[in-house]
């Protein structure tokens, strides 16, 4: 956690190093999660000895790996620089499709390309900045049959004079860092606590990339806007606003609402994937109600989550808890059944990314 001085911090790489004879990937966090589920200081540690058959390999996916910064790519993410200097690199086929769709020209790096079996792996744990959507997507192509599980680091300018604090065999100040795992197979499990909704279900009529256009009652914006004015002097711990985004399948994700036009009626998510007409929409707002009842259980656990103001309490806990929270997310990836997905670039398909205050997603390592 950020509770120590930059000096041990920039020297923990190091230190568990030498002290424990063993591989460093991780990263600096707002608050450690403990077998209580409660918030704490400190340093948390998952070690991991491969059995004869397993095998773990550390990795690094940087800026010079190819990788783009999406997250500068302004709300609606159309028809600005970033998305013409993709033309490049993807044919325009159908109309406008997402940034995030021109990932192909990223390299790995050559610790995950040497893997000679990709099925083999199983789960891939990582730490990034918010940059994180296009490793995840070649991290998807490549390993389908594994489970992702990563943290967006916290932000240390102030701390280090790091964006980020990386940390590895070196220290870096952005990209991903991770270890893929061949192990036995994990599923990752999503939370999303203390939100409560604050308008109908509502179909998706129209929508461009993350911008909901049209509901089934008319605009999204002026819909809200609407469902708001009922909530009028009802307590809430916090201000903004969130979307459940459902398919016809009965998946569900849940994303912050970035914005709106009342003029034009669109509103935006925080998501660079693409909605479809035909799913559903929920929007919902924290609740100042205690959050759910925690479980627990015996089983090392890995738990990362979304840190606000009032800090975070992992919903299921162990005697044998890893993991951290911030107010940058965390990302989530399903194990696939087939060694190959096709991603339509679907809010649906391929890992996920996280940032809703209370939400977490645990995994249980047998």
């Amino acid at each position: 956690s950020q509770t120590y001085s930059a000096a041990d911090i920039e020297n923990i790489s190091d230190t568990v190093t030498r002290q424990l004879d063993c591989r460093v990937c991780g990263t600096v966090v707002d608050h450690i999660i403990s077998s209580s589920g409660s918030n704490v200081a400190g340093v948390s540690m998952l070690f991991h000895s491969p059995e004869p058959n397993e095998s773990s390999v550390p990795f690094y996916v940087g800026d010079e790996h190819g990788r783009q910064r999406l997250r500068e790519v302004a709300v609606g993410r159309w028809h600005n620089h970033v998305t013409d200097r993709f033309k490049q690199h993807t044919q325009w086929t159908h109309g406008p499709i997402s940034a995030t769709r021109a990932s192909s020209h990223i390299q790995l790096p050559q610790e995950l390309t040497s893997i000679a079996d990709p099925s083999s792996v199983s789960l891939i744990l990582f730490a990034s900045d918010k940059e994180t959507r296009q490793v995840l997507d070649i991290l998807d192509s490549q390993f389908p049959r594994a489970a992702k599980l990563g943290i967006v680091g916290s932000q240390t300018p102030f701390l280090n004079g790091r964006d980020y604090t990386l940390l590895g065999p070196n220290i870096h100040t952005n990209g991903v860092v991770g270890v893929a795992f061949s192990t036995h197979t994990c599923v990752p499990r999503v939370a999303h606590t203390g939100l409560e909704a604050v308008s109908n279900v509502l179909r998706i009529e129209r929508c461009k990339g993350n911008v909901v256009l049209e509901l089934e009652q008319g605009d999204a914006a002026h819909l809200l806007i609407a469902a708001l004015r009922k909530q009028r002097g009802t307590e809430r711990v916090d201000s903004r606003l969130f979307a459940r985004v459902t398919s016809a399948q009965g998946e569900s994700r849940v994303f912050q609402v970035t914005g709106g036009n009342p003029a034009k009626g669109g509103i935006a998510l925080d998501t660079l994937r693409d909605l479809s007409p035909g799913q559903n929409i929920q929007f919902m707002m924290q609740s100042a109600s205690e959050h759910s009842a925690i479980t627990t259980s015996h089983n090392p656990r890995v738990c990362f989550g979304v840190s606000s103001d009032h800090g975070f309490t992992c919903p299921e806990v162990t005697t044998q808890m890893f993991g951290g929270a911030t107010e940058g997310g965390f990302s989530y990836g399903m194990p696939q059944p087939h060694e190959t997905q096709t991603d339509c670039g679907s809010v649906f398909t391929g890992s996920t990314e996280c940032a809703v205050p209370g939400s977490s997603v645990t995994l249980d390592l047998d």
